[in-house]
Protein backbone atom coordinates (compact mmCIF):
# COMPACT_ATOMS: atom_id res chain seq x y z
CA UNK A 1 0.00 0.00 0.00
CA UNK A 2 1.54 3.17 -1.12
CA UNK A 3 0.77 6.49 0.41
CA UNK A 4 1.16 9.56 -1.74
CA UNK A 5 2.24 12.58 0.15
CA UNK A 6 1.17 15.95 -1.20
CA UNK A 7 3.67 18.69 -1.07
CA UNK A 8 2.75 21.20 1.51
CA UNK A 9 2.80 24.67 0.02
CA UNK A 10 3.52 27.63 2.26
CA UNK A 11 0.57 29.89 2.78
CA UNK A 12 2.50 32.96 1.74
CA UNK A 13 5.03 32.01 -0.90
CA UNK A 14 7.85 34.51 -1.38
CA UNK A 15 7.69 36.77 -4.42
CA UNK A 16 9.90 36.05 -7.43
CA UNK A 17 13.47 37.27 -7.14
CA UNK A 18 13.78 40.99 -7.74
CA UNK A 19 10.07 41.78 -7.30
CA UNK A 20 9.18 44.06 -4.42
CA UNK A 21 6.55 43.01 -1.91
CA UNK A 22 3.48 45.24 -2.14
CA UNK A 23 3.05 47.24 1.04
CA UNK A 24 -0.39 47.16 2.68
CA UNK A 25 -2.38 50.37 2.22
CA UNK A 26 -2.04 52.95 4.93
CA UNK A 27 -5.09 53.26 7.21
CA UNK A 28 -5.92 56.74 5.96
CA UNK A 29 -5.92 55.46 2.36
CA UNK A 30 -8.74 53.09 3.27
CA UNK A 31 -10.56 55.78 5.20
CA UNK A 32 -10.34 58.21 2.27
CA UNK A 33 -11.51 55.47 -0.09
CA UNK A 34 -14.68 55.05 1.97
CA UNK A 35 -15.50 58.77 1.96
CA UNK A 36 -18.68 59.80 0.18
CA UNK A 37 -19.59 63.40 -0.63
CA UNK A 38 -21.59 65.21 -3.28
CA UNK A 39 -21.44 69.01 -3.02
CA UNK A 40 -24.92 70.54 -2.92
CA UNK A 41 -23.48 73.96 -3.70
CA UNK A 42 -20.47 76.19 -3.05
CA UNK A 43 -21.34 76.64 0.64
CA UNK A 44 -21.19 72.88 1.23
CA UNK A 45 -17.62 72.49 -0.01
CA UNK A 46 -16.13 73.24 3.39
CA UNK A 47 -17.96 70.25 4.84
CA UNK A 48 -16.42 68.01 2.21
CA UNK A 49 -12.93 69.26 3.03
CA UNK A 50 -13.53 68.55 6.71
CA UNK A 51 -15.27 65.18 6.58
CA UNK A 52 -14.78 63.58 3.15
CA UNK A 53 -11.33 64.42 1.83
CA UNK A 54 -11.16 61.23 -0.20
CA UNK A 55 -14.33 62.09 -2.12
CA UNK A 56 -13.00 65.59 -2.79
CA UNK A 57 -9.71 64.12 -4.06
CA UNK A 58 -11.57 61.77 -6.42
CA UNK A 59 -13.71 64.63 -7.73
CA UNK A 60 -10.56 66.66 -8.40
CA UNK A 61 -8.90 63.76 -10.22
CA UNK A 62 -11.98 63.01 -12.30
CA UNK A 63 -12.69 66.74 -12.93
CA UNK A 64 -16.17 66.34 -11.46
CA UNK A 65 -18.02 69.41 -10.12
CA UNK A 66 -14.99 71.66 -10.50
CA UNK A 67 -17.05 74.84 -10.88
CA UNK A 68 -18.70 74.18 -7.52
CA UNK A 69 -15.37 73.44 -5.86
CA UNK A 70 -13.72 76.52 -7.34
CA UNK A 71 -16.55 78.79 -6.15
CA UNK A 72 -16.80 77.16 -2.73
CA UNK A 73 -13.07 77.09 -2.02
CA UNK A 74 -12.69 80.67 -3.24
CA UNK A 75 -15.48 81.92 -0.96
CA UNK A 76 -14.11 79.98 1.99
CA UNK A 77 -10.58 81.29 1.46
CA UNK A 78 -11.74 84.91 1.17
CA UNK A 79 -14.06 84.72 4.19
CA UNK A 80 -11.44 83.07 6.40
CA UNK A 81 -8.73 85.57 5.45
CA UNK A 82 -11.14 88.49 5.92
CA UNK A 83 -12.11 87.35 9.42
CA UNK A 84 -8.55 86.57 10.48
CA UNK A 85 -7.36 89.84 8.95
CA UNK A 86 -9.80 91.70 11.20
CA UNK A 87 -8.37 89.87 14.22
CA UNK A 88 -4.83 90.76 13.12
CA UNK A 89 -5.85 94.41 12.80
CA UNK A 90 -7.39 94.47 16.28
CA UNK A 91 -3.88 94.15 17.74
CA UNK A 92 -3.09 97.66 16.50
CA UNK A 93 -6.40 99.15 17.60
CA UNK A 94 -9.97 99.43 16.40
CA UNK A 95 -8.98 101.68 13.50
CA UNK A 96 -6.95 98.87 11.93
CA UNK A 97 -9.70 96.23 11.96
CA UNK A 98 -11.38 97.25 8.69
CA UNK A 99 -8.04 98.12 7.08
CA UNK A 100 -6.51 94.69 7.76
CA UNK A 101 -9.77 92.87 7.02
CA UNK A 102 -9.71 94.30 3.49
CA UNK A 103 -6.01 93.99 2.77
CA UNK A 104 -5.26 90.55 4.23
CA UNK A 105 -7.53 88.72 1.74
CA UNK A 106 -5.80 90.64 -1.06
CA UNK A 107 -2.48 89.18 0.12
CA UNK A 108 -3.81 85.59 0.20
CA UNK A 109 -5.81 85.70 -3.03
CA UNK A 110 -3.11 87.69 -4.81
CA UNK A 111 -0.35 85.24 -3.86
CA UNK A 112 -2.43 82.29 -5.09
CA UNK A 113 -3.28 84.12 -8.33
CA UNK A 114 0.28 85.05 -9.28
CA UNK A 115 1.56 81.55 -8.41
CA UNK A 116 -1.20 79.69 -10.29
CA UNK A 117 0.49 79.84 -13.75
CA UNK A 118 3.74 78.43 -12.38
CA UNK A 119 1.83 75.63 -10.63
CA UNK A 120 0.14 74.58 -13.86
CA UNK A 121 3.27 74.87 -16.03
CA UNK A 122 5.53 73.06 -13.53
CA UNK A 123 3.11 70.17 -13.21
CA UNK A 124 2.41 69.95 -16.95
CA UNK A 125 6.11 69.85 -17.85
CA UNK A 126 6.76 67.03 -15.36
CA UNK A 127 4.07 64.83 -16.88
CA UNK A 128 1.10 65.53 -14.61
CA UNK A 129 -1.89 65.51 -16.96
CA UNK A 130 -4.19 67.93 -15.21
CA UNK A 131 -6.26 70.61 -16.92
CA UNK A 132 -5.97 74.28 -16.10
CA UNK A 133 -9.34 74.16 -14.32
CA UNK A 134 -8.05 71.29 -12.18
CA UNK A 135 -4.99 73.40 -11.37
CA UNK A 136 -7.22 76.31 -10.31
CA UNK A 137 -9.30 74.00 -8.13
CA UNK A 138 -6.19 72.45 -6.55
CA UNK A 139 -4.66 75.82 -5.62
CA UNK A 140 -7.97 77.04 -4.19
CA UNK A 141 -8.38 73.80 -2.23
CA UNK A 142 -4.98 74.45 -0.66
CA UNK A 143 -6.12 77.96 0.25
CA UNK A 144 -9.48 76.74 1.55
CA UNK A 145 -7.87 74.04 3.73
CA UNK A 146 -5.55 76.72 5.15
CA UNK A 147 -8.59 78.94 5.67
CA UNK A 148 -10.31 76.26 7.74
CA UNK A 149 -7.31 76.22 10.08
CA UNK A 150 -7.52 80.02 10.36
CA UNK A 151 -11.21 79.78 11.22
CA UNK A 152 -10.52 77.10 13.80
CA UNK A 153 -7.82 79.20 15.47
CA UNK A 154 -9.71 82.51 15.13
CA UNK A 155 -11.44 82.35 18.57
CA UNK A 156 -8.10 81.75 20.32
CA UNK A 157 -6.39 84.54 18.39
CA UNK A 158 -9.29 86.93 19.06
CA UNK A 159 -9.30 86.16 22.79
CA UNK A 160 -5.60 86.87 23.20
CA UNK A 161 -5.87 89.99 21.03
CA UNK A 162 -8.59 91.58 23.19
CA UNK A 163 -7.40 90.34 26.60
CA UNK A 164 -3.72 91.32 26.53
CA UNK A 165 -2.10 94.72 26.91
CA UNK A 166 0.32 96.52 24.60
CA UNK A 167 3.36 94.99 26.32
CA UNK A 168 2.34 91.60 24.87
CA UNK A 169 2.63 92.64 21.23
CA UNK A 170 5.72 90.51 20.71
CA UNK A 171 3.87 87.45 21.99
CA UNK A 172 0.84 88.24 19.82
CA UNK A 173 3.05 88.62 16.77
CA UNK A 174 4.65 85.24 17.46
CA UNK A 175 1.26 83.62 18.05
CA UNK A 176 -0.16 84.93 14.76
CA UNK A 177 2.99 83.83 12.94
CA UNK A 178 2.58 80.30 14.32
CA UNK A 179 -1.12 80.20 13.33
CA UNK A 180 -0.32 81.36 9.80
CA UNK A 181 2.49 78.82 9.51
CA UNK A 182 0.18 76.04 10.70
CA UNK A 183 -2.54 77.03 8.26
CA UNK A 184 -0.24 77.04 5.24
CA UNK A 185 1.33 73.74 6.35
CA UNK A 186 -2.06 72.06 6.67
CA UNK A 187 -3.11 73.42 3.28
CA UNK A 188 -0.01 71.90 1.70
CA UNK A 189 -0.56 68.68 3.66
CA UNK A 190 -4.03 68.29 2.16
CA UNK A 191 -2.76 68.69 -1.41
CA UNK A 192 0.19 66.36 -0.77
CA UNK A 193 -2.14 63.69 0.61
CA UNK A 194 -4.43 64.13 -2.37
CA UNK A 195 -1.45 63.41 -4.62
CA UNK A 196 -0.52 60.27 -2.67
CA UNK A 197 -4.10 58.98 -2.52
CA UNK A 198 -4.69 59.41 -6.26
CA UNK A 199 -1.40 57.64 -7.01
CA UNK A 200 -2.41 54.73 -4.75
CA UNK A 201 -5.98 54.39 -6.02
CA UNK A 202 -5.57 55.06 -9.74
CA UNK A 203 -1.90 54.32 -10.33
CA UNK A 204 -1.54 57.79 -11.85
CA UNK A 205 -0.16 60.98 -10.46
CA UNK A 206 -2.27 64.09 -10.31
CA UNK A 207 0.79 66.13 -9.27
CA UNK A 208 4.53 65.67 -9.18
CA UNK A 209 5.39 65.54 -5.48
CA UNK A 210 8.88 67.05 -5.64
CA UNK A 211 7.76 69.88 -7.90
CA UNK A 212 4.82 70.46 -5.54
CA UNK A 213 7.25 71.07 -2.66
CA UNK A 214 9.29 73.48 -4.80
CA UNK A 215 6.18 75.37 -5.89
CA UNK A 216 4.92 75.62 -2.31
CA UNK A 217 8.15 77.35 -1.35
CA UNK A 218 7.56 79.88 -4.13
CA UNK A 219 4.01 80.43 -2.89
CA UNK A 220 5.20 81.20 0.65
CA UNK A 221 7.82 83.64 -0.66
CA UNK A 222 5.27 85.34 -2.90
CA UNK A 223 2.80 85.70 -0.02
CA UNK A 224 5.49 87.19 2.24
CA UNK A 225 6.56 89.68 -0.44
CA UNK A 226 2.95 90.64 -1.17
CA UNK A 227 2.31 91.24 2.53
CA UNK A 228 5.35 93.53 2.60
CA UNK A 229 4.19 95.32 -0.57
CA UNK A 230 0.57 95.85 0.49
CA UNK A 231 1.15 96.20 4.23
CA UNK A 232 -2.08 94.93 5.82
CA UNK A 233 -0.74 95.73 9.30
CA UNK A 234 0.97 99.05 8.57
CA UNK A 235 -1.15 101.85 10.10
CA UNK A 236 0.87 104.53 8.31
CA UNK A 237 -0.29 103.45 4.83
CA UNK A 238 -3.50 104.41 3.13
CA UNK A 239 -5.99 101.84 1.90
CA UNK A 240 -4.60 101.96 -1.66
CA UNK A 241 -0.98 102.75 -0.77
CA UNK A 242 1.76 100.23 -1.49
CA UNK A 243 5.46 100.29 -0.69
CA UNK A 244 8.35 98.70 -2.57
CA UNK A 245 11.01 96.77 -0.70
CA UNK A 246 12.17 93.24 0.14
CA UNK A 247 10.15 91.46 2.83
CA UNK A 248 13.24 90.27 4.74
CA UNK A 249 14.43 93.86 5.04
CA UNK A 250 11.02 94.86 6.37
CA UNK A 251 11.17 92.10 8.99
CA UNK A 252 14.56 93.31 10.22
CA UNK A 253 13.42 96.90 10.68
CA UNK A 254 13.07 97.93 14.33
Amino acid sequence: MSIELEAIQPLDSPPPYGRAVAAPPRPWFTRWDNDRFSPAGPLSVGGGLLRAQGAVARDLFEARGLNTYIAGCGLLMVFASLLYGAILGSVAGAGQVLYAAVKFPVVIVGACAICLPSFYVFQALTGARLSFKQAVAAVLMLGAAAGLILLGCAPIAWFFSVSTSEDANDFLGLMHAVVLALSTTFGFHFIARTHRYVAWKHGERLFDGRVLVLWFGLLVLAAAQMASFIGPLDPERGMLETRRGFFLSALMEP
